[in-house]
């Protein structure tokens, strides 16, 4: 009879720690939710489309960007349309959180041209803010393009 309750208790610690095993290999990769990269990846995971641009602190471009778009994947690429050659937007390229050592900073962007842009993003709007300095054309064009701008998009 001793026996038996011994090899009962076995038997149901043995279920008992084979049914929590089974639960903690249970859990999903992530179950606290999307981390706070993923979220801002979703947030500008879409087609943007100009609401305003400024120029130099407080020239108003907004009728020079009124077609400007640009689309955003999840896969850290984007493309344009309405853009200006030069100008501060290629038709096409990939980006990155800005990082320093190991830190993202997830409101600063990098794109493959080097140019860093400082973002502010909701579910509805994205404000862009950088400066363009396009070192590899001369001229008057080019210097009407360079400096800071802040692109508002909706």
């Amino acid at each position: 009879m001793h026996q038996t309750l011994n090899q009962l208790s076995f038997l149901s610690t043995m279920s008992v720690l084979i049914i929590v095993a089974i639960m903690h290999g249970c859990k999903g990769s992530n179950p606290e939710g999307p981390t706070v990269e993923e979220e801002q990846i979703r947030k500008l995971t879409r087609t943007w489309t100009t609401e305003s641009v400024t120029f130099g602190g407080n020239e108003d471009r907004t009728a020079d960007w009124s077609a400007f778009t640009l689309t955003v994947s999840g896969s850290k690429t984007y493309t344009t349309t309405g853009t200006y050659s030069p100008g501060p937007w290629p038709a096409s390229g990939t980006w990155d959180f800005f990082k320093n050592g190991d830190a993202v900073n997830i409101n600063k962007v990098v794109r493959d041209d080097g140019l860093e842009v400082s973002i502010t993003v909701t579910e509805t709007a994205l404000t862009m803010t950088f400066t363009f300095n396009d070192a590899d054309h001369k001229g008057g064009r080019t210097e009407a393009v360079n400096g800071e701008y802040v692109f508002k998009m909706k």
